[in-house]
């Protein structure tokens, strides 16, 4: 029996984890909630942009992990295969609610390197306030894209992953994921252009 708050909880794989849930050991998957629900919710939040909508995404994705958690053989990585489901959730939410979100119509241009705006002088207070209201309406500007970029750029910027993870986690061939890249961040440089940031 794996205890989610022994001290040896963190250094288990999620192999070895799914492993012993599979084997019917739940405080195995306790360990696994536990490690993933911060990822699972702030994932949801950025594609819905609703937390109270996102706490409930992030919950019927680990009820839905766990029943179909028998079936998993580790092809993927557990990250990337959860993921898949929370993104699954979040996109039929969207469509059960009807929600749109804005898109902005420009021609497809060059992208700014957000990195680049953000950098300045890390010990200056004043710069510190700036980095924290460019990075907010960043989030906005990201949040206004069409779902299909939204969640793109928030994987591949936002989260940091790489394109074969990204791939990996939305079941879509590389090339869509380039054309979805390149067009969320085109989109995502009119938006920003517009609020003349």
């Amino acid at each position: 029996m794996v205890r989610s708050d022994s001290p040896r909880a963190d250094t288990l794989t999620d192999e070895y984890l799914v492993a012993e849930v599979q084997a019917g050991d739940q405080s195995a998957y306790a360990v696994l909630v536990e490690r993933y629900s911060n990822y699972v919710f702030t994932i949801a939040v950025r594609i819905i942009g609703d937390e109270d909508d996102a706490a409930d995404i992030a919950q019927e994705t680990f009820v839905r992990a766990y029943k179909a958690i028998g079936g998993f053989r580790g092809d993927s990585k557990f990250s990337s295969w959860l993921y898949r489901i929370a993104a699954n959730r979040a996109l039929t939410h969207l469509k059960r609610k009807k929600r749109r979100p804005q898109t902005v119509d420009i021609d497809l241009g060059a992208y700014i390197e957000v990195d680049a705006l953000v950098s300045g002088n890390r010990d200056d207070p004043g710069q510190h306030v700036l980095d924290q209201e460019f990075r907010r309406a960043i989030r906005g500007a990201v949040s206004k894209l069409p779902v299909q970029y939204r969640t793109v750029i928030t994987l591949f910027y936002l989260e940091e992953k790489s394109y074969n993870e990204v791939a990996e986690m939305l079941g879509i061939p590389m090339g869509t994921l380039k054309t979805h890249l390149h067009r969320g961040r085109a989109m995502l440089r009119g938006v920003l252009e517009e609020l003349e940031l």
